[in-house]
Parts: structure tokens; C-alpha cells; sequence
């Protein structure tokens, strides 16, 4: 697959799939944003999800190429919907943490909003937990020149990276994003919400919006909705769809 990967890249064989997130906080869950997610459509081995690419990619040096391709394809469907629909949907897209070392990723991602016409906060960057831990000085800066610029961060997969609720207080970010192993495990069989609470509570103490990933039934958003969740991503409203089918979701 690290073989292919620049010459699939080169040939178009990779498509920007797009997920929306709802907000549930009013009577009715309303569209918010969308996050955008990568498939690999492979000669041989058909449709491939991030899970099988993403890791050899990242270990490998690589996922710079491809984030650098799909910030560029997501920034210009928001442009397309913008101009089709007459609203903007914003998306988040993944920040990896060789990027976050980058001293020229604000003027990349300024590169990218201005070809499209965009503004910073139509472009959401998701940065998972475990990025903060390790060189976190630098990464933290990185995310404060962002956020600087104009740019909203989500700390993506929280719960999971293990950073310290002392350091949370320093992050800077604009929402959490509840793993989904919290949602599954919640829900399973010893049905435990508890964890899911505690973290809708520190983001309440933050004042950062909440977002819960792999919700899949109404029970479980009528739940996180109760317990203070405030936008909801999961099969329950929508796999993540190629562009042409989001669209109809935004008609």
C-alpha cells in the first residue's frame, strides 16, 4: 500500500467522504457541520476505510501528502455548497501531528481558505488527544497560532490520550470530541454512562461544545442529548457519504 499510495494519489483514486454532525440541543436535530473522511478506491482491493492507509501513513512520513489533498478537495466543496445552497456547512478535517510540528501549517491552511474564498472557521481542525502528549509545548503553540488566525480546533478522541485534567485547562480548543469506544462501551451490555457525564461535565466547566461520534440509535442521542451532549455524529443520522449524497441531506 506505501508503494501505491503516490500513484493512486496522483490518479485519483482517493475520494473525500463527508459525515455530518447535528445539533441536537433545540426540539429538532438540526445539520451544524460535517467532518470530512478519506476512502481509498483500490484496484485490487476495492474501497479501502482510513483504518487500513491512515496508520502506515502516518508511521511512514506520508499522511502530510494526503492531508494536504483532502484540506484542499474539502475547502473546495465547502466553496461549491456555499455557492449552490447560499449557506455555509463548515467541516472539520484531521490535522495529523507531524503536521501540527510544521512551522508552515497556518500558511498553508491560509493558502488553501483564500484560494476557495473561505473564511477560517468554514475549515474545523480536528486534532486527536494523544497529539498533545510528547512535544506538547510545540503543539500547543502550533494550535494557539490557529486558533490566532481564526481557526476552530476540536480535540478529537478524548478520553483517550491520557492528558492530564491540568493540562486540559490549557489547551487551546473549541469542542471536545467523545471517542466512540465511550459511546459503544456506555451503551454495551454493563451500560455505564457514567464516564460519558463526567466528560460532558468538564466540557461544561471549559465551555466547550461537546460532540459524540458513533452514535447509532435514537436511545443513545435521546440520552447524550439529556446528559448535555450538544452535536452528534454517527450511523444514526448518516455514514459517511460521498459529496453528491451529502447534498441531499442539506436539500
Amino acid at each position: 500500500l506505501l508503494e501505491e499510495f503516490r500513484p493512486s494519489l496522483t490518479q485519483g483514486r482517493f475520494e473525500v467522504y463527508f459525515q455530518p454532525k447535528y445539533n441536537v440541543r433545540g426540539d429538532a436535530p438540526v445539520l451544524a457541520s460535517a467532518e470530512a473522511l478519506v476512502r481509498w478506491q483500490h484496484p485490487d482491493l476495492g474501497l479501502l476505510g482510513p483504518g487500513r492507509f491512515i496508520p502506515l501513513l502516518e508511521n511512514s512520513g506520508m499522511i502530510t501528502e494526503l492531508d494536504l489533498f483532502v484540506w484542499e478537495r474539502t475547502a473546495e466543496q465547502i466553496a461549491a455548497w456555499q455557492q449552490r445552497f447560499g449557506r455555509t456547512v463548515p467541516v472539520s478535517v484531521n490535522v495529523s501531528r507531524i503536521d501540527m510540528l510544521s512551522s508552515d501549517l497556518p500558511e498553508i491552511l491560509k493558502g488553501i481558505i483564500a484560494r476557495h474564498g473561505l473564511a477560517p472557521a468554514d475549515l474545523m481542525l480536528e486534532i486527536t488527544e494523544s497529539a498533545y502528549t510528547g512535544e506538547a509545548d510545540n503543539i500547543i503553540a502550533m494550535a494557539r497560532a490557529l486558533r490566532e488566525a481564526g481557526f476552530r480546533i476540536e480535540m478529537d478522541d478524548f478520553g483517550t490520550g491520557y492528558s492530564s485534567l491540568g493540562m486540559l485547562t490549557s489547551l487551546p480548543i473549541d469542542a471536545l470530541k467523545l471517542d466512540m469506544t465511550f459511546v459503544r462501551n456506555g451503551f454495551g451490555e454493563k451500560r455505564d454512562v457514567r464516564m460519558i457525564q463526567l466528560i460532558i461535565d468538564i466540557a461544561g466547566n471549559l465551555k466547550v461544545p461537546v460532540i459524540a461520534e458513533g452514535v447509532e440509535t435514537e436511545e443513545q442521542m435521546r440520552e447524550l442529548k439529556a446528559m448535555g451532549c450538544d452535536l452528534i455524529q454517527g450511523y444514526y443520522f448518516s455514514r459517511p457519504v460521498p459529496a453528491e449524497e451529502f447534498e441531499k441531506l442539506l436539500d
